[in-house]
């Protein structure tokens, strides 16, 4: 009967109902739907590798383009042919007519073509993995160099999962060939309830080789699983990653399980095959004989599969059995034995996580400041110390909170009416002050250093830019966003220690076009092509309209580009206006613009960490990119890290800013247990032009380095005026200290076990006090410091050091533990040292200074009071800063008015020997709190030093006299 005809009796009877459509056409529409997503997913892909072409060829990269296009074909082409093999094999090892194995091969060779660009993707793991660069390390366990884990065994589980996914598709269509070629080889229907024949049926040899790749894959799977005993989650028992005694000690092993189970997997392979080949005989000699093929099976005649299958449900038996006595084993000998019996795996991971994270090569200092009885130094000492004369008083960064609220945090979001900012008092004064017109905007502030008449200064600064990802009134019309509207320009400065008129920035670097005080800071070329902000392409040069390159007094300058200045690519053809277009998201407006001739050119990846994710997208970017002032013009620069989540035993931990400020675009946090300190890139603002620094000849980076010898430049080779602004990346420093450190500092497996000195990160009372005083803790995030290395330091090349700090207390406790600090100007720039309080010792921490400024009278008033007056009151920073035998913690205060909010930094509160002040400056917030001190009968050394004019507070006498005093300089005769 034809199938497409309807009976004679439903056409008469209703022939306007509708009906089911037959599965045929179904089928057939379903084919021609994925092959239209197939076909566009694929040429979206197409203008992507071409868009990256054009990019590496503009930065003259080309070479990196084609290592990865030669190993994603190699790839693509591996994929493919084996899928198709897979597809094809089923397709002509069966009768099929030649219609219906058509509709069968075709979903299949879309198939085949969506495995062959998942494999495809992966290129860099298999050019990571095609490198023999060791580690010069082996692990205990199997001996193997740690480069394996790292390098090879990636690609080998990419290759298992492809193999896996070929013999689940082989089998797919093995069975359905069976299926079509049994509706015309069987005349009719097996009997109901026989599950036998009905897959007997279908178990062809194509059916029966597919099952059996797929257990030999399995095997294969757990013979490279026992390698993931060296990185499987231990948190359980007491190693916490990595193999402990059970895993790999003795005959009742897991690792001698895992053996048991590939062989067990590759005989249970052999007697599936032959099970399934005695119900195929059985299916097809019941087809041509159905009574016969009965009796038989009565009597087992030949066709009987008792026997394999009860071994393998013995073998099935015995692989329980043995994970049963494994697992009876660690509860009844290994657990009730924890910590000895696992010392020696408790060390492991220990050594193995200080090397993956970088903390074995740290110095610990012993750190014990002064008691409070003993003689206060003279208050110059302290004023004079390089570290007080540049304290951060206003922050280089911005806080928000995290994506995931906490519930304490839930409040805070409501009562600023949605505002997710906790912290930025710079940023607001600069955007009130310095943005200048309505399409600016400062993305983010930074802190930097510069050499200023032969002293190091420490500045705020941040990029006045053009944003293009909000909707806009002067970006409504995609001309504006795309066209006239395309760059930002310069940038704002101010020293981070001074305080300006009104309670302002002292700015050095200002207005449009800019203005420099200070000449080393200078800019000859201000314009922002690429930035955080640079949302969307720009075009340049294109016809009848010329782009704004700044605002004028009255009116605006406009530029025309100058051919080979950029790294802008020419829309010099029909495809790339094509490419251009479909990327943009405005293909028809691109493709039909008239303004865009063969002389347009266009800018895009302008976003300086997604440009360097599409030329080097295996390193992991810090997300603080920063920008500084060098050889006249603006550069952005980035910490890169090369990173692996494959060292064995090393613990697992996050790497990234859970409270990114480019929230538009958040940058994906990346699951390592090892990070290499690499690379830092730079690029340029104007141009776009991009350059990869290797600092390190660690092996993950020197494996990249093989893969992309032209990829990188030496640090020697960085010019030193960017070499002088090199940082230490924040959210690695995150990563070593609040996420590890706490724990690892403890290298004794027994002291490890009982995590007797764990530490926690110091909190601080930040941003706004809302709702009538009501204020809330943030962990305290690094911040810098200018100090003078030796001492209680570590020693330098240098006179000074711009620093990095980070402040630790005893876990369940408040009072000071620990400092981390690492040292950021080059020769010895990544030095890593700590700072450690003796655990006996009682230490004032910052915590508890808060608390004192909250505790004080004279403050608590003046807060309460400048809130009732209409003003927000900041809480800024708490600033720790250990000098020689004493920690002073410094708390600025801003005030921002509610009806015009221009943020002031109004008073400087100083907590020192369990003492708090307020003023107007350090100086004075200091000689408050030594007035406090000696009124309480504290003595000041007898050090004299050198009184200094500048530090007279308003230059009378009676204040001179006092600061005489407080120098311990109070001779009667004088």
């Amino acid at each position: 009967m034809n199938d497409h005809v309807l009976p004679a009796a439903q056409e008469s009877a209703s022939p306007h109902l509708p009906y089911l459509p037959h599965p045929a056409h179904l089928w057939k529409r379903a084919v021609l739907i994925a092959s239209i997503l197939v076909l566009l997913y694929t040429l979206n892909l197409i203008t992507v590798l071409l868009g990256d072409f054009w990019l590496l060829q503009a930065l003259e990269l080309e070479s990196v383009f084609w290592t990865n296009f030669r190993m994603g074909a190699q790839l693509y082409l591996l994929g493919l042919v084996t899928f198709l093999a897979a597809v094809l094999v089923p397709a002509f090892a069966h009768p099929l007519k030649s219609a219906r194995r058509g509709w069968i091969i075709a979903p299949g060779v879309l198939a085949a073509t969506v495995a062959a660009l998942y494999l495809c993707l992966k290129y860099h793991v298999f050019l990571l993995g095609s490198q023999d660069i060791g580690f010069g390390e082996t692990e205990a366990v199997f001996g193997r160099d740690l480069g394996f884990y790292v390098f090879k065994l990636p690609y080998l589980w990419e290759l298992w999962r492809f193999a896996l996914m070929a013999a689940l598709a082989f089998l797919a269509y093995g069975v359905a060939c069976a299926i079509v070629d049994g509706r015309d080889r069987f005349a009719d229907d097996p009997e109901p309830g026989d599950v036998i024949e009905r897959i007997g049926r279908i178990a062809t040899w194509p059916v029966r080789v597919a099952v059996t790749l797929i257990a030999v894959v399995g095997a294969v799977g757990f013979w490279l699983s026992r390698y993931e005993l060296l990185l499987k989650d231990n948190s359980a028992s007491s190693v916490h990653v990595g193999a402990d005694y059970v895993d790999v000690t003795g005959i009742l092993s897991n690792l001698n399980y895992i053996y048991l189970s590939a062989i067990l997997c590759l005989v249970v392979a052999a007697l599936l095959y032959l099970i399934l080949a005695r119900w195929h005989r059985r299916a097809v000699n019941a087809g041509t004989d159905r009574e016969t093929a009965s009796g038989n099976r009565a009597a087992g005649g030949g066709y009987s599969t008792r026997p394999l299958w009860l071994a393998v449900l013995a073998l099935v038996i015995v692989d329980f059995t043995f994970k049963a006595a494994v697992e009876l084993r660690d509860a009844l000998f290994v657990k009730p034995n924890e910590p000895v019996i696992q010392l020696e795996f408790i060390e492991r991971h220990i050594k193995a996580t200080r090397h993956g994270a970088r903390l074995d090569g740290i110095e610990r200092i012993e750190y014990l400041p002064n008691r409070p009885q003993a003689p206060l130094p003279p208050i110059n000492e302290l004023l004079d110390a390089v570290a007080v004369r540049n304290a951060p008083l206003w922050p280089g960064f911005s806080s928000y909170l995290e994506r995931l609220l906490d519930p304490q945090h839930a409040e805070r979001v409501l009562l600023t009416g949605g505002d997710h900012m906790v912290y930025g008092p710079t940023l607001e004064h600069m955007q009130q002050k310095q943005k200048l017109r309505a399409y600016y905007r400062f993305m983010g502030v930074d802190f930097a250093r510069y050499p200023i008449d032969g002293e190091q200064r420490m500045v705020v600064s941040a990029v006045r830019e053009l944003p293009l990802y909000e909707p806009e009134p002067w970006l409504g019309y995609f001309g504006q966003r795309y066209m006239l509207f395309t760059h930002g320009f310069g940038m704002v400065m101010a020293p981070a220690n001074e305080i300006g008129p009104n309670g302002g920035l002292n700015f050095v670097a200002q207005n449009i076009p800019g203005e420099f005080s200070w000449p080393e800071i200078a800019l000859e070329n201000e314009r922002v092509y690429y930035g955080e902000g640079s949302a969307t392409m720009a075009f340049s040069n294109v016809d009848r309209m010329l782009e704004l390159d700044f605002p004028t007094d009255q009116d605006r300058a406009e530029i025309f580009l100058p051919p080979g200045e950029t790294t802008a690519v020419e829309v010099s053809s029909v495809w790339r206006r094509l490419v251009f277009g479909w990327r943009s998201g405005h293909f028809v407006e691109f493709l039909f613009s008239s303004l865009i001739t063969r002389d347009t050119r266009v800018h895009y990846y302008r976003r300086p960490i997604e440009r360097l994710e599409r030329i080097a997208p295996f390193m992991f970017y810090d997300t603080n990119a920063y920008a500084v002032s060098a050889d006249g013009g603006i550069h952005w620069m980035v910490n890169a890290m090369t990173t692996s989540d494959r060292l064995p035993y090393s613990r697992f931990g996050q790497l990234g800013d859970k409270s990114d400020q480019r929230t538009p675009y958040p940058i994906e946090h990346r699951w390592i247990n090892y990070v290499e300190d690499s690379v830092k890139a730079v690029v340029d603002a104007y141009s776009g032009e991009v350059s990869l620094y290797r600092l390190s000849d660690d092996p993950v980076i020197a494996t990249w380095a093989a893969v992309y010898p032209e990829l990188f430049k030496d640090i020697s080779d960085m010019p030193p005026s960017l070499l002088r602004h090199l940082t230490y990346p924040t959210q690695l420093f995150h990563y070593q200290f609040d996420d590890l450190w706490i724990y690892y500092h403890m290298e004794d497996p027994m002291y490890f076990f009982n995590l007797e000195d764990m530490w926690d990160d110091a909190d601080e009372v930040l941003g706004p006090i809302l709702d009538e005083g009501k204020a809330i803790r943030f962990s305290i995030e690094p911040y810098p410091l200018i100090i003078e290395p030796g001492g209680f330091l570590p020693d330098a090349g240098s006179s000074t050091q711009f620093a990095k700090f980070l402040v630790f207390t005893p876990e369940k406790a408040l009072n000071l533990r620990g400092i981390p600090v690492v040292y950021q100007d080059w020769p010895d720039y990544g030095r890593l040292a700590v700072l450690e309080v003796p655990k006996g010792i009682y230490i004032m921490g910052p915590e508890q200074a808060d608390a004192l400024i909250d505790q004080d009278p004279e403050i608590s008033r003046d807060f309460a009071l400048w809130n009732r007056m209409g003003m927000d009151v900041i809480r800024g920073h708490t600033i720790t800063i250990p000098l020689a035998g004493e920690v002073l913690y410094i708390e600025p205060i801003f005030l921002r008015s509610r009806q015009n909010p221009v943020t002031q930094l109004h008073k400087v509160a100083v907590v020192f020997r369990d003492q708090v002040a307020m003023g107007d400056s350090v100086e004075e917030a200091l000689a408050g709190v030594y007035a406090r001190l000696v009124a309480r009968g504290a003595e000041i050394s007898d050090a004299r030093p050198h009184h200094e004019p500048g530090l007279i507070l308003d230059g009378s006498e009676d204040e001179a006299l006092e600061i005489d005093v407080l120098n311990g300089d109070n001779d009667d005769d004088e």
